[in-house]
């Protein structure tokens, strides 16, 4: 799952996977390329992530590529 909010005129983003999806990768991997998307950065270990970024107005465009990233990821083995 990936969420998206603006606050304080600041993207923000969290992801988060269940624990038996931690073989194919931490949450992290879902918010990478969209933090980057939203001219931020973030991070976490295991199931939870999160990350932050300047351009909230292109939350919309980081959601679609969060969801190509889960995407791959449940398709991974």
């Amino acid at each position: 799952m990936v969420l998206a909010h603006e606050h304080a005129g600041k993207a923000v983003l969290v992801a988060a996977i269940t624990p038996d999806l931690l073989d194919r990768g931490p949450a992290a991997r879902l918010i990478a390329r969209a933090a980057k998307t939203v001219g931020g950065g973030g991070g976490g270990t295991g199931t939870i992530a999160s990350a932050g970024g300047r351009h909230p107005e292109y939350l919309d465009e980081a959601l679609l590529v969060a969801a190509g990233d889960a995407e791959g990821l449940l398709n991974s083995r």
